[in-house]
C-alpha cells in the first residue's frame, strides 16, 4: 500500500523589508570596505582567520577539479572561499558556462552584490557599476539581516577599531615628529621674541622626528623682577598617555577577539602563564572548538555544494587526537592481536 502526502506552499504574511535597497542592489547592513581594513588591523584577529579557513578548507573527497579552471586547485579555490566567509560572514560563487563547461570562480566578496530578485552581481568598485553575474551565495546567518551574513567576531567590532585607533596614534606620534607635546613655563619673567622664536625653530625642526631625538635645548633665562623671584624656565608634557595603558586594552581586546572567532588561545599565539604544563586542556579545547565551530561550518559547507552547486564534498575531519594517546592504543590492539603490525601502521598513517 502506497501513502501520498501533498503540501501547498502557503504565501508567508511576513514584511520583506528592503531597508538597504540602492536601486536594483541591496547594499549590505556592514560595509565590507570596513570589514576587509579590519582584517589588515590586528594580528590575532588575521591569524584567527586564517586558522579557521585553513581547517576548512581541507578535503578529504570532491568532484571540484571538474568544474575549476585548469589553473586552479581544490585546495585554492576552497581556501579562497572560506577567507572570504571567515571575513565578510558571506561568500559569493560565480557559475559560468554550462553542462560540461561549466566553470566556477571565486567572486571576492567585497566586490558582490545581491539583487532585488536574490541574484548576484559584481559592483565595479571605481565606478560603482553594476553587472549580474550567474551564481550562488552563501552566508553565516545574521539576525541584523534577512539577505546577508555575518562573521564571528561582530561583537567585538569595535574592539578591533580601538586597535586600529590605537596603531594610528602610535604611528601619527612618529610621522608628526615623534615628540611629546611640551608647555615652556616662565616663571618670574617673560620671554623675549627672539626665544619664543628659538622655542618655535627647535621644536618644529631640530626637535621633530626620530632621527633627532636627545638633542639638547640651551635655554638663557631673563633676570627676575628681584633677587629674592629669580627666573626659572621648565618644560613640562601636556596630555601624555602611559605605554602600560594601551598595553593593557591591547590585551584585553587580544583576548576578547580570539574568544569571538572560537579559536583556542594557543592556536592563536597566545601562552598564558597558568598554561605552560601539558596538553590535556588544550585537547579539551580543541574538542569545544570542533564540535562547536568547526563542524557546524563543515556541514554547512558541504551541504551548499550539494544544494546549490550541486557537486560532492566532503571535508577532512578536523584531528584534535592526542599522538600518544593513539599510540598507546593501538599498541595494545596489537597486543591483544585485535588487529595486526601492519593495520597498525595503516591506523598511524605509516603506509610504506
Amino acid at each position: 500500500m502506497r501513502k501520498y502526502v501533498f503540501t501547498k506552499n502557503i504565501e508567508t504574511k511576513q514584511l520583506i523589508q528592503q531597508d538597504h535597497l540602492f536601486n536594483d542592489t541591496i547594499e549590505p547592513f556592514i560595509s565590507f570596505d570596513d570589514l576587509l581594513e579590519l582584517f589588515y588591523v590586528n594580528s590575532y584577529h588575521r591569524r584567527a582567520i586564517l586558522i579557521k579557513a585553513g581547517i576548512l578548507s581541507q578535503i578529504e573527497d570532491s568532484g571540484l577539479n571538474e568544474i575549476l579552471p585548469p589553473e586552479t586547485s581544490e585546495k585554492e579555490f576552497l581556501y579562497a572561499m572560506a577567507v572570504n566567509l571567515e571575513i565578510y560572514g558571506n561568500t559569493f560563487i560565480e557559475e559560468a558556462g554550462s553542462g560540461r563547461a561549466r566553470c566556477l570562480y571565486i567572486l571576492p566578496t567585497v566586490e558582490a552584490r545581491l539583487l532585488k530578485d536574490m541574484g548576484i552581481a559584481q559592483k565595479v568598485l571605481s565606478s560603482g557599476e553594476i553587472k549580474p553575474v550567474n551564481g550562488c551565495h552563501l552566508r553565516y546567518y545574521s539576525p541584523a539581516s534577512r539577505f546577508y551574513g555575518e562573521p564571528d567576531y561582530m561583537a567585538v567590532y569595535n574592539q578591533i577599531q580601538i586597535e586600529q585607533k590605537i596603531n594610528e596614534y602610535n604611528n601619527a606620534f612618529f610621522d608628526n615628529g615623534a615628540r611629546p607635546d611640551f608647555a615652556v613655563i616662565f616663571e618670574n619673567s617673560e620671554p623675549s621674541d627672539e626665544q619664543i622664536a628659538a622655542f618655535q625653530e627647535f621644536f618644529e625642526t631640530s626637535f621633530k622626528g626620530r632621527l633627532n631625538a636627545h638633542k639638547t635645548l640651551i635655554i638663557s633665562a631673563p633676570n627676575g623682577t628681584a633677587d629674592e623671584n629669580p627666573a626659572k624656565i621648565r618644560l613640562e608634557k601636556l596630555n601624555a598617555v602611559e605605554d602600560m595603558s594601551f598595553k593593557n586594552l591591547k590585551e584585553i581586546n587580544r583576548d576578547e577577539i580570539i574568544a569571538a572567532h572560537g579559536v583556542p588561545p594557543r592556536l592563536a599565539g597566545v601562552m598564558a602563564a597558568g598554561q605552560l604544563g601539558g596538553g590535556g586542556e588544550l585537547i579539551s579545547q580543541l574538542h569545544s572548538f570542533n564540535e562547536l565551530v568547526i563542524k557546524p561550518k563543515q556541514k554547512l559547507i558541504e551541504g551548499f555544494f550539494e544544494n546549490k552547486i550541486g557537486c560532492k564534498l566532503q571535508l577532512k575531519q578536523f584531528d584534535i587526537s592526542n599522538y600518544k594517546d593513539d599510540a598507546d592504543i593501538v599498541r595494545g590492539l596489537v597486543s591483544m592481536g585485535i588487529i595486526s603490525v601492519q593495520e597498525a601502521r595503516d591506523m598511524m598513517g605509516w603506509r610504506k
